[in-house]
């Protein structure tokens, strides 16, 4: 079978091409279509951190060790099989490469999913092989799905995280029109006595303000406004090293720095800064903990709870806009490189 693969130079993330790949099923194999994705700053992030020690591009390898294909999360159809476990037309959600289709090796069906245990993938966060049913989800909600699936995954962990150690701190979020910045401030939201904070751009305020997330907005030209004393916790989003070191430096209480996305993945960072370093949030782990500390039946439950109320409260704010083919799949992520996608946006794309 013929299919089509984006790539993305790893030292020039905005140099893309389409390389051409034939794909042969061999026994206990599928081949599947990719037929929607999401395209957010979370794979801007996946692209950053493809190398050591997160390894994002040995998903999906490229043609070329110096090339990456950036991963994506949403649906696709089983084209083709050699699996007796699976049939023809089955639909999925899960990981994919920016891509038309994806040749996966099965291993045991669980309640209608499996892992892909291609060799090239094992070693790598379990959280990223796992490919589950479509189910009942219907054609207009996969869109929904697929944009925050994995991006409310993470905010629902690191809410867990913080509503676990942060005590009485306030949490500061950057880059907070960011949809993993909204997802965690929605589930913040929901614990009586925490105050949660959005620091934003000017032109993003008023739609920051909006969604209802947060106790406070506040732009990036008005971070004197908080209060240097007060125990802070800052979870940083954005990924840009001056404004990281502006906030290290203004917020004497501060007494955990979060590192989740790089929205801002061109901005030099700081080798040292004042108070407590910052560290890398790794969703996938927390995800593990979480799941073996109250069982995978009972996290799926609590976080397919909380995704959807979440979910409610989205097309009050969201405007899904698809994009179609390599070219779209360029615009959109290019868009979302130089900060320029609309924080109301959200981007489907369609191979």
């Amino acid at each position: 079978m013929h299919g089509k693969k984006i790539e993305r130079a790893r030292t020039s993330l905005p140099d893309w091409r389409v390389v051409d790949e034939t794909l042969d099923a061999e026994a206990g194999e599928i081949i599947a279509r990719v037929d929607l994705a999401a395209l957010t700053a979370n794979n801007v992030t996946y692209a950053v951190h493809g190398g050591a020690p997160l390894f994002y591009w040995r998903f999906f390898p490229a043609s070329q060790d110096d090339w990456g294909v950036v991963p994506l999360w949403g649906y696709g159809t089983v084209v083709e099989s050699r699996n007796p476990d699976i049939a023809v037309g089955s639909r999925f959600y899960g990981y994919w490469p920016s891509a038309s289709h994806l040749k996966l090796k099965p291993g045991p069906l669980k309640s209608g999913g499996f892992s892909d245990m291609a060799a090239h993938r094992q070693g790598l966060a379990p959280v990223y092989n796992a490919y589950r049913p479509a189910g009942s989800i219907t054609p207009e909600a996969e869109p929904l799905v697929a944009l925050f699936q994995p991006l409310f995954g993470t905010a629902f962990v690191l809410d867990h995280v913080l509503g676990a150690t942060a005590g009485n701190a306030t949490i500061i979020l950057t880059s907070a029109s960011s949809k993993t910045a909204l997802g965690t401030a929605f589930n913040l939201s929901r614990r009586p006595g925490v105050t949660v904070i959005g620091l934003t751009s000017a032109a993003n305020r008023d739609f920051v303000r909006s969604t209802g997330y947060y106790s406070m907005v506040l732009t990036y030209d008005e971070i004197d406004q908080l209060d240097p004393a007060a125990p802070a916790v800052l979870v940083d989003f954005a990924g840009n090293g001056p404004l990281k070191a502006k906030l290290h430096q203004h917020l004497k209480g501060l007494q955990a720095s979060h590192i989740v996305g790089d929205t801002h993945w061109a901005s030099p960072g700081e080798a040292v800064l004042p108070g407590p370093q910052p560290e890398l949030f790794f969703a996938p782990s927390a995800w593990e903990s979480r799941a073996k500390e109250i069982g995978p039946a009972a996290f799926d439950a609590e976080l397919s709870a909380a995704l959807q109320s979440f979910l409610k409260t989205v097309p009050g704010w969201l405007n899904v806009v698809q994009y179609h083919g390599p070219e779209g799949h360029a615009q959109a992520f290019d868009e979302l490189l130089q900060g320029r996608a609309p924080a109301d946006r959200g981007a489907i794309w369609r191979p």
